[in-house]
């Protein structure tokens, strides 16, 4: 990081300005097709927006998106050169259906994205755990107040009879929107001190009577090698953090295509780090899927411009025998350590130019 000058000068960058006033502030931090299929977008203004990839991508491949109009708000350029700081002024680029701000953003109700029941019930396939897992925190808001678009991560888990599984561990993890990792962790998750001490963008929390356990957090940014995604991990029992500990499943939740060029071209936080050089057909965990449905979120836009990403996951309960299919692998042209799951975030300096 550039040395802090002595003085401001009225004409500086909002980053400049930020990084010159940083010393007064304290700044906290997959083969198997799903029974159930997707599920379906709720909530006021909806208009289905479905994603479709590339000529070599499948039909299936979609997200829902709905549609309304984003609240005015203050302007603001980026986040903070420190993976650490925060941009806490919500902003609207020109054109961009997404506001930013992070989580400070977010209402405090929202629809239910999971209106029907599972009928046909079939798991979901387990992926790798990568290698920039680390222990993740008990809560609910997993930002540390970073910026980013404010996003609501929704996720029902059922059993093999689409009956729910109360009580159960769910923890994610996933980059912020420069594409690194938080935490003391493999050094092709992150290289500098600051990512490396913080652990934003992780929890775990048990799920409710119904299955359904809810996170507020930021959409992700992007690394090379792979589409952007959001790791899962599902446990029964107490949480344990071990990469090797018991869990009915692990795996991935990924974007439609669509929806990731208009962000990485529309909204200025995240157009910064340029489009993503991965996106489904080519990626090195779900590039080999033919039907990507149980992997893909539900998005619905709200009507403040927040989003809202939604799965059903299916996995095993605790007594169930079944054997887990595994999915993974094909495309990409960087592979990850042994067990990783491919590619290497840039590094910060990077990321900021």
């Amino acid at each position: 990081m550039a040395d802090t000058p002595a003085r401001c000068a009225p004409n500086l960058s909002r980053r400049s300005l930020l990084q010159c006033l940083g010393a007064a502030f304290a700044i906290a931090p997959l083969t198997q097709v799903m029974g159930c299929s997707s599920d379906p977008v709720v909530g006021a203004d909806a208009a289905s927006d479905t994603g479709s990839d590339a000529a070599s991508d499948v039909a299936s491949d979609t997200a829902s998106t709905v549609d309304a109009s984003a609240a005015d708000a203050s302007a603001a350029d980026a986040s903070t050169a420190d993976a650490t700081a925060t941009d806490s002024t919500t902003s609207t680029d020109g054109g961009a259906r997404w506001i930013t701000g992070g989580t400070r953003a977010l209402g405090t109700t929202f629809p239910n994205p999971f209106t029907a029941a599972g009928t046909a019930c079939t798991l979901i396939c387990q992926t790798t755990i990568g290698p920039c897992h680390t222990t993740s925190p008990l809560r609910a808001d997993v930002s540390d107040g970073l910026d980013g678009i404010p996003m609501r991560f929704s996720l029902r888990v059922l059993d093999e009879a689409c009956q729910p599984l109360s009580n159960v561990i769910v923890e994610i993890w996933h980059t912020n929107h420069f594409g690194i990792y938080s935490g003391n962790i493999n050094t092709m998750c992150n290289s500098a001190a600051a990512d490396r001490a913080a652990m934003y963008f992780r929890g775990y929390q048990r799920t409710d009577a119904s299955g359904i356990v809810n996170f507020n957090t930021c959409f992700p940014g992007w690394y090379s090698s792979r589409a952007v995604h959001i790791h899962v991990r599902v446990q029964t029992g107490e949480y344990a953090a071990s990469d090797s500990a018991a869990a009915q499943v692990i795996t991935q939740i990924v974007f439609s295509d669509e929806l990731i060029r208009e962000i990485f071209s529309q909204v200025s936080l995240y157009a910064a780090h340029g489009q993503p050089d991965t996106l489904l057909a080519t990626d090195n965990v779900v590039g080999s899927i033919t039907d990507r449905t149980p992997y893909t979120a539900d998005i619905q836009r709200l009507s403040d411009g927040t989003m809202l990403a939604s799965k059903t996951l299916i996995v095993k309960n605790a007594t169930s025998t079944t054997s887990l299919c595994s999915a993974g692998g094909g495309g990409g042209s960087m592979g990850g350590p042994p067990g990783g799951d491919g590619g290497m975030p840039p590094s910060r300096d990077a990321a900021r130019d």
